[in-house]
């Protein structure tokens, strides 16, 4: 069988026998370094957020532009599909 060509350890009703090494020290020490990596990215210095009033404010050459609700876009790509 494949097993016994890659050498696998099998017990007399071929099924695999368990690891030799656990496999829970691999996964913990990798959920370590993750935790330890979003805590070091955390704790980098954040931008300061830009007030609420310079966020959508248009340049002064450029006419203020109509903001299509979801509903009104859903309605076009609709009748988009049906024609």
């Amino acid at each position: 069988t494949l097993c016994r060509l890659e050498h696998v350890p099998t017990w007399e009703d071929d099924e695999i026998a368990p690891a030799e090494q656990p496999l829970g020290r691999t996964f913990f020490q990798r959920a370590v370094r993750d935790l330890q990596a979003v805590q070091a990215a955390a704790a980098a210095p954040q931008p300061p957020p830009q007030l609420a009033a310079q966020q959508h404010q248009s340049p002064p050459h450029m006419p203020h532009q109509h903001q299509y609700s979801d509903f009104e876009l859903g309605m076009v790509a609709s009748m988009y599909d049906q024609y």
